[in-house]
Parts: C-alpha cells; structure tokens; sequence
C-alpha cells in the first residue's frame, strides 16, 4: 500500500508527526509495537510525575503537622498509586488513540524494518510511502559494569511498571531520572544512595544547580556521591553490594536494589542492511532532520544535535513534517526548556553566563533567592534561586535557570523572552501579579538591569 508518509514509533514525535501530516491531507501510516504515546506517556514522564506529585504531596503533609495541620496515620498505599498512575496513563493513551482514529491515521502494531528509503517491512508485508520518518525513541542504557545484569539490578522502566518498595536504594547516575527518583524514594521512606561520575548532580545543567540540590539532598538523608566510579556489583547474603571509587578511595554501599540511571541509549535497529550515518549511536541529521538518506527523516531521542526530550521531539516532528513539503518550520529549535521534577523543581532555558562567554558573547547575570517570594514563604519552600542572564551590549535575555516551586511552569516566561529577543527592560516592564510565584522573576531582572547600567 502507498503512502505519503510512514512513521516508525508512537511516542511523541512519532504522534505528532503523524497529526501534523494527516492535518495537511497527507496518507500516513504509523507503525508502534507497544501502546500508544511511547516511552514519556507510559514508561518515563507521565508516570514519573504522577510520582513526584504524590511524593511532594506526602513530604509537605508531613511537614505541615509540625505547624497548622494534623493528620492522623499519614501514610502512603503503593497499590493505590500505582492503580492512580495506570488511570492517568490510559485516560491519555485513550485520548491519543480516538485522535489518531479520528484522522484516519493506519496504525499497525509490529516491529517496522526499513529495506530502502521507501519501503518498510513488517510481519512479511511492505509498506511504500515517498518518506519515513524514524521516532523511535529510546530505552535505559545498560552499564558496562560487572554485575549489572544481576537479579534486583533495575532501570527506570521497571521501577515505574509496579513502583516497587525498597528499605535501600542506590541510584547509579545523577541526571535527571536518578535525581527525580531519587527524591520520589526519599519521600517513601527508603535509605537513598546516588552515585555519580560528574563533578556534580545535574551535570548537564547549571552547575549551582546540582550543588544546591546536593545540599537539599543531604538535609533529607540522601547520601550523594559526586566523582564517584562504579566498580562493580555484587550479590550478598543481605541484598547488593555496589563498589565505587570516590577521590582515590574504594568504598561500598548496601542496598535492596540498585537503579541503573545512567542515560538512555536510541532505538536504531530500525534497518535491514546499512544505516545512515551515525554519531555516538544517534542518526545525524541536516536541518531539515534528514539522515544521510534523503528520503528518510529522524526526530526525537533517536536523532542527534538534539536534547532528548519529548517536547523536542514533537517540535522536531512539526519542523520535519514541514520541511517534507517544503513549508518554514513551526517550531523555534534555538531555544528548548529543560525541566526536572525534583523539589523544589529546576527548569532551565537558553544560555548560561558560562556558555555566552564559550560563544564569545559577552554577558551579565541576575540573580534572586526566592525565599523572599511570598508565596514561596507561605509554602514553606526550600532554598532557592531565579538567574537570568543577559547579553552585556543590548540587555537581550540570553537563558534563564530556576530552583524554586513551579519552575517548570515559570520557565516558560523566560523561554517566549529568548525566543522573541527580549531585552531585560522589557520584560521588567510587564507587570507581575502579587502574591504569586512568577513575581520572583522581578527581582533577578533588577539585579540584571543593575549590571546593565
């Protein structure tokens, strides 16, 4: 059968492909071996967050009995979370699937295997369309340590399948997903132990960041380990034993069950003979998200240049899908928000002061401690900071990075500001409600505008 477009993979990209392509009269077929929405709607973010909510929710109670709350025999019951977080992943599976079905998009559950640039292969019939666009996603990467593929040696998909219970957990990685899981552990009362190899949590980020949420980590009773190198892993009579160098020193830590959350590797065995070109196992990809075969596309955690994020990948797949008919791309790419669910919550958008100074782009920043926000103080928040950073010359919002409750909302402020080229002035001229979180931003662009003067 014919087609405009074929897409492999059901995930945010692959969906959001598949709706912008149908809503411009275009014949798609979208092939997804597993349910639909992918890896963030039913193995990564969705139900990472309905955690992290819960998690948030139980810490804050409890801290509130010391003040004007009381409740008696707070606690927190697994099978019910774990039928809530079910709930919330198929009320969206089934809102994906009625959209799809309501565009007449073909989709057909099987592993696709891509023979040329027009043809794909499943269950021993061929599929033709003048494009493919490839999104499949990723999955947890597997360390290459002794004793990673050892009984209780888990990965994120398996603790967000049944939300196992733990006295003892270690979290191999500090990024994003060990952090988060962390935190949603801490909070269920399990004795947390996360292990890093950067110099800091978060390394991808500001690096204030990850100190700052070292500090909050270790005032909760999470034993963090920065520079720290995974030897091995072993079984004992007593649960695992994990072996790690830290500044020189060999030393062991204890647990139940240790997460691998190292990273995320791509889905690329996606071909039957050659693949495009490829670079640290992602797709390489122009700017108009084709691979080195011109009539194949990639978006998402499969191809490079590219955060792996799920609004990355449906702003790549609105962009490709553009680009396919030759029309100007949708999304602005330059400037991706990044946020992490930890509390309080971190977010982070365009430059820091470090990077515009690599670019050559000289730079001033602002920053504020939030715990002058009144609702903030009202909250109870913990330590925090809004820091934005601007171009010297013309005052020009560069980035933005946030430690603070909802920041993964407030960054979305500062993300329109870079991507319209707003200077420092003109942001502070728009009026911020009182008492609210986003008036925190107000502070940190007068300290900016300081700078500027």
């Amino acid at each position: 059968m014919q087609y405009d477009l074929i897409i492999i993979g059901g995930g945010p990209g692959g969906y959001t492909a598949a709706f912008e392509a149908a809503d411009r009269k275009m014949r798609v077929c979208l092939f997804e071996e597993r349910e639909a929405g992918g890896t963030c709607l039913n193995r990564g973010c969705i139900p990472t967050k309905t955690l992290v909510h819960t998690a948030d929710l139980y810490r804050e109670l409890k801290s509130a009995q010391n003040g004007a709350l009381c409740a008696e025999s707070l606690r927190i019951d697994i099978g019910r979370l774990n039928e809530k977080k079910e709930q919330v992943i198929g009320v969206q599976r089934e809102g994906l699937e009625k959209q799809l079905k309501a565009r007449k998009i073909e989709v057909i559950r099987a592993h696709a295997c891509i023979t040329d640039e027009h043809t794909v292969t499943a269950d021993g019939t061929s599929y033709t369309a003048e494009n493919i666009l490839i999104a499949a996603g990723s999955v947890p990467a597997r360390l290459p340590v002794e004793g990673a593929d050892l009984p209780g040696v888990i990965t994120s998909d398996d603790i967000l399948r049944d939300i196992p219970q733990f006295e003892r957990l270690i979290i191999i990685g500090g990024g994003v997903i060990g952090c988060e899981i962390a935190g949603i552990y801490e909070a269920f009362g399990t004795a947390v132990t996360v292990i890093e190899a950067m110099d800091t949590l978060l390394p991808a980020m500001d690096s204030e960041i990850g100190r700052s949420l070292a500090l909050i980590f270790k005032k909760r009773g999470i034993d963090t380990h920065v520079r720290s190198f995974v030897q091995k892993i072993e079984k004992t009579d007593s649960g695992l034993t994990v072996t790690y160098e830290e500044k020189g020193t060999v030393k062991t830590a204890e647990a139940d069950a240790v997460l691998l959350a190292a990273g995320r590797r791509a889905v690329t065995d996606v071909f039957a003979g050659e693949k495009p070109e490829m670079n640290r196992g992602r797709f390489v990809i122009d700017e108009q998200y084709r691979t080195s075969f011109p009539h194949i596309y990639a978006v998402g955690d499969a191809a490079g240049s590219y955060p792996q994020l799920a609004h990355t990948a449906e702003a790549m797949a609105v962009n490709a899908v553009r680009a396919m008919l030759n029309e100007p791309p949708g999304r602005d790419m330059s400037c991706i928000p990044a946020g992490v669910y930890t509390c309080p919550e971190i977010a982070s958008v365009g430059l820091t002061e470090k990077e515009a100074a690599a670019a050559g782009i000289s730079a001033v920043t602002g920053k504020a401690n939030t715990l002058s926000n009144a609702r903030s103080l009202i909250q109870e928040s913990e330590r925090g900071f809004i820091k934005i950073t601007a171009e010297k010359e013309s005052g020009r919002i560069l980035g933005a990075v946030m430690m603070c409750e909802r920041a993964t909302d407030l960054i979305q402020e500062m993300a329109a500001a870079v991507s319209s080229g707003m200077t420092v002035g003109q942001l502070l001229k728009v009026i911020h409600g009182h008492p609210t979180f986003a008036e925190a931003v107000v502070p940190a662009l007068e300290a900016a505008v300081k700078k500027l003067q």
